[in-house]
């Protein structure tokens, strides 16, 4: 059972409630202030589609493993009742497993979706980046408005996961080409700005 809340705790990268937040000037010369989802939280947002179908596939398999295995027991403990630790070790298995089952098949579905589905590609700018810690090291996302700034008060702009060379390469206001999966917002491929051009994988 931990491993399978580890499981999960690593498909939502675990990032902490602080971070360095970049964001893009306007045409007036002022911050723009973009609306962003950040998703920092979300469980497997910027995944691999692969990755995250596997994660989503063994945090159900554990939770169904569980629940098989300590099912009978615990409704003997309660047929029999037996105040101990080992009933109440059980019953917090029992009601960590439906989680992560209900979890994982969401995760898992979602993500075969993504498999299966055509990738989706914008053109926008790039209004926001952060940089955070997290349980498993520095998560690095950048977020990204389709259109142009004069458009920005009115757009939700998407966030993107990306690795740490592309994240060290962009700069708020860059303009980019992002190829992505629809659901997940896996980055499979980013056109760089033109001082910088050259597709990263």
């Amino acid at each position: 059972m931990a491993l399978g809340s580890l499981l999960i705790l690593r498909l939502a990268h675990g990032a902490l409630p602080w971070g360095h937040l970049m964001i893009a000037v306007g045409p007036d010369g002022r911050p723009m202030r973009p609306r962003v989802r950040w998703h920092l939280w979300s469980i497997s947002h910027g995944e691999s589609p692969r990755l995250a179908a596997i994660g989503g596939l063994a945090s159900v398999a554990l939770g169904c493993a569980a629940a098989a295995a300590l099912g009978p027991r615990l409704f003997d403990s309660v047929v029999h009742p037996v105040n101990s630790v080992a009933t109440t070790l059980m019953i917090f298995t029992i009601a960590v497993s439906t989680v992560l089952v209900p979890l994982g098949l969401s995760v898992m579905i979602r993500a075969t979706l993504d498999l299966i589905a055509r990738r989706s590609s914008m053109v926008g700018l790039v209004v926001g980046m952060r940089r955070d810690a997290g349980v498993f090291g520095r998560s690095y996302r950048i977020a990204v408005q389709a259109g142009d700034k004069a458009m920005a008060k009115r757009l939700w702009a998407d966030s993107f996961r990306v690795k740490r060379a592309i994240f060290e390469r962009l700069s708020p206001g860059d303009r980019v080409t992002v190829e992505y999966s629809p659901r997940l917002f896996y980055v499979y491929n980013m056109v760089l700005p033109e001082p910088l051009k050259k597709a990263v994988g």
